[in-house]
């Protein structure tokens, strides 16, 4: 068996008979893989206690023709921030599905991994609102991962900026009110200038940039929907983790009043 040390973080895991674990592990070298862990389900296993949902951690592993098992982890980031908010879990999970759905066997995006740990980094320091957080996610990792809407300038006339702009999620262009009639069309959505700019911004701005925005709370809540439609239109999965993230941002809201 080769031995060789990766980064990664757990995106999800499960118990393998009585006393097994296995864990999916996002990595930028191999993509999502599948890994054993020994003794995983003990909480007296050194590995089976670190081998938990959201760790980011070195993985000492040992690769052989039936896979990947677990030798030694060492633990960079848990994330405690995510752990301890039931609804930021739950968006976490959302994403790890997320990228379950993005990336395919045996490929790799560390553009994506970068992205989901940043993600991951300002909703566990309560940096960003959730609903930016998770709109700047779905957005972005559309992009990375082949679906990128056109949002330069109207598609038609090629203006790049109008009163009114409206956005197409089917065919992920952008029209301005001169060159189309909203009512032809129940897809167009008509942006205000703050969301049309964050759009904008989620789309084409550099890495390191990608969460340097705000806006008002009206317009993060029309760029969250905005985004969960492209992706409900574009990649088509009915995630069972933001049904159950949604009915906990419902129950927090009858709850308060």
């Amino acid at each position: 068996m080769n031995r060789i040390t990766l980064n990664g973080i757990i995106i999800r895991d499960k118990e393998l008979g009585e006393k097994d674990k296995v864990i999916k592990i996002f990595t930028a070298e191999k993509g999502i893989i599948s890994a054993i862990v020994r003794r995983g389900q003990s909480v007296k296993s050194g590995n089976g206690s670190i081998a938990q949902l959201l760790a980011y951690c070195r993985f000492s592993l040992f690769e052989g023709k039936g896979g990947f098992i677990v030798n030694e982890i060492e633990i960079k980031e848990l994330f405690w921030g995510v752990r301890e908010n039931l609804e930021s879990l739950a968006l976490a999970q959302y994403f790890c599905e997320l990228c379950f759905s993005w990336v395919p066997d045996e490929e790799t995006s560390p553009e994506l991994l970068r992205l989901f740990l940043n993600t991951l980094y300002y909703l566990s320091y309560k940096k960003k609102s959730r609903t930016l957080l998770k709109a700047v996610f779905e957005l972005r990792g559309c992009v990375l991962c082949g679906y990128m809407p056109d949002l330069l300038c109207c598609n038609k006339c090629r203006k790049f900026d109008s009163k009114g702009m409206i956005f197409f999620v089917r065919s992920g262009n952008l029209n301005c009110k001169d060159c189309v009639s909203i009512q032809k069309n129940s897809y167009g959505k008509v942006l205000s200038s703050g969301v049309l700019s964050a759009l904008r911004h989620v789309v084409y701005s550099d890495a390191d940039k990608i969460f340097s925005f705000s806006i008002s709370e009206e317009s993060e809540k029309q760029l969250g929907s905005i985004c969960e439609e492209y992706i409900n239109e574009h990649i088509g999965v009915n995630f069972k983790s933001l049904d159950f993230y949604k009915s906990l941002i419902q129950f927090s809201k009858l709850d308060t009043i």
